[in-house]
């Protein structure tokens, strides 16, 4: 990480108050309170917490008490070495020279007749940015979000070109600038750009202002993610029967390791009832595709899926089902199976795995990924380290995060994503068998509906509303549009994707899968390998 910059560096006060002495009560007893040894310590007013991520680069240290101390008395270590304390009125201090952006440290406090207390943080990043331009048909509109607040407004303003009709900030980090049609010319931010938390912009951002058609979003994030997968990451693509499904797949054959198409779906009595998208499935035999028929059971069906997984003979008539299809392999998806089915989930599972192995056939299972020690409802029913064992590949359904039955928020944020990579990874032990499940859907909350669609559809109708502005999760990098009086569109395009996408190579998972084509940002096909390998 870039250590700070002259002028940069904003200080760290750091005010450690002992909230009471430690006096006797009036039965002899030590203060509960007192004996807890608790210290607040603030940085610039904020409390300082252990584990805090946004701790300014420079540490002056201040500690007080309800009595003078002593630098004798009191014992401070940062990450490992002491501190010199100084006595200063009724305080001691101590200053550290400044600390990397984006570092990590670890403070200790000891003090007479009190707990130690320890704080472990990290020193703020570069700061990120985002800026979305788009127009309309009477007005051009540039949103900046800033992870950290700007130092200098002034400076922010002066790199906005043209005459803008109107400069707004939303708040101490959103910007919102306007113009009756598009100014031409570029607004360009240096990465120097002093920011709060005694940080700066990671890199320079910049955004061309040129006119696009109405319902268009340019949007540019520093710091930028990779630009494309690297290395050999399958890449495992579902389709459905509509027209932007099977026009995305010839489209971007080129792009695919394997192509899974749904249109089968087991019975309670485990028959298989439909067949793969036909027109599909031509598609990819022309391109040398291989085809993995996605197999799906009702998830709504709770009772069906329970006669499914307690009676043998249907498991024997989907075994036999399954492997008379006609397919070098099959993605199996068996979804709203109650926790008490674990073990006959795995059991299927397994008796599937063997036989299509004997065939010569492979098998891929979509599981629920969970946070660390974070089993649900909807997860509990996978034994993912049996899972793994046997099936050819995992595939991680990393999403929803929210949903219609949630507030507002990210499909699969990238912290998200980490979270139950970091769950799920831990019980597959090999990630070498995992898909990084994608969404490239988006979710709309308006008027108390919610509704999945599309990027361009869902982008294209929330920007068309005058009011339209364009926002940023800098920890889930992942993009919005506040829109109407209180409607919001949660949206992936190829940008967050590919902050998504990196946890492929940062996790050593075998690739990703698409759910599902024809919902896609196009340029999302830009992150892809040109050829990836086949299974």
């Amino acid at each position: 990480m870039p250590s700070p910059r002259a002028g940069v560096v904003a200080g760290f006060a750091a005010i450690v108050s002992l909230l009471s002495a430690c006096a006797p009560t009036p039965s002899g007893a030590v203060d509960a309170t007192s004996a807890s040894g608790l210290l607040v310590v603030t940085t610039g007013g904020t409390a300082l917490v252990d584990g805090q991520a946004d701790v300014p680069p420079t540490l002056d240290l201040r500690i007080t008490g309800s009595v003078r101390l002593t630098p004798a008395q009191v014992y401070a270590v940062l990450d490992g070495a002491r501190l010199p304390l100084a006595a200063e009125g009724d305080a001691l201090t101590a200053s550290v020279a400044p600390m990397q952006l984006g570092s990590d440290h670890a403070l200790d406090l000891t003090v007479p007749n009190r707990r130690p207390q320890h704080f472990a943080f990290h020193v703020a990043q570069p700061a990120g940015a985002a800026a979305a331009f788009h127009t309309h048909a009477d007005a051009a509109v540039l949103d900046v979000a800033f992870e950290f607040a700007p130092v200098d407004r002034h400076a922010v303003e002066a790199a906005l070109p043209g005459n803008p009709a109107a400069i707004t900030w939303v708040d101490d980090t959103h910007l919102r600038a306007t113009w009756a049609g598009a100014p031409g010319g570029s607004f360009a931010l240096p990465a120097t750009l002093a920011t709060a938390r005694g940080s700066h912009l990671a890199t320079p951002l910049t955004i061309a202002l040129t006119g696009e058609p109405p319902g268009v979003l340019r949007r540019t994030v520093v710091p930028e993610a990779p630009a494309r997968l690297s290395g050999k990451p399958l890449v495992v693509a579902f389709t459905v029967g509509t027209v932007a499904s099977r026009g995305s797949l010839a489209a971007h054959a080129d792009r695919i390791s394997v192509v899974s198409p749904i249109g089968l779906q087991i019975g309670s009595d485990g028959s298989l009832s439909g067949e793969p998208d036909a027109p599909a499935v031509a598609t990819a035999n022309a391109h040398g595709l291989p085809v993995w028929p996605l197999i799906q059971n009702d998830a709504s069906d709770a009772a069906g899926t329970a006669a499914l997984l307690g009676s043998d003979a249907a498991v024997n008539r989907l075994v036999t089902a399954m492997t008379s299809l006609d397919f070098p392999g099959v993605q199996l998806d068996v979804e709203g199976v109650p926790p008490d089915s674990r073990d006959r989930l795995t059991a299927m599972i397994q008796r599937l795995a063997d036989a299509q192995h004997a065939k010569g056939h492979k098998l891929a299972v979509a599981v629920v990924p969970h946070k660390p020690d974070h089993l649900n409802v909807y997860s509990a029913a996978y034994d993912l380290q049996a899972i793994a064992a046997k099936a050819d590949l995992v595939t991680l359904m990393a999403y929803d995060e929210h949903t219609a039955l949630s507030d507002p928020g990210p499909v699969a944020g990238l912290q998200w994503d980490q979270q139950v990579l970091a769950g799920s990874l831990a019980d597959i032990r090999d990630s070498s068998v995992a898909l990084l499940g994608m969404p490239l859907y988006s979710r709309a909350w308006e008027s108390g509906d919610v509704t999945a669609d599309s990027y361009s559809a869902s982008v294209t109708r929330a920007l068309a509303a005058s009011s339209a502005r364009v926002d940023y999760d800098f920890a889930a990098a992942t993009p919005a549009i506040h829109y109407g009086d209180s409607a919001i569109l949660w949206f992936d395009d190829a940008q967050s994707l590919a902050a998504k996408a990196a946890l492929v190579q940062a996790e050593k998972l075998r690739g990703v899968a698409l759910w599902r084509l024809g919902f896609e940002d196009p340029a999302t096909w830009n992150l892809l390998p040109a050829t990836p390998p086949r299974p």
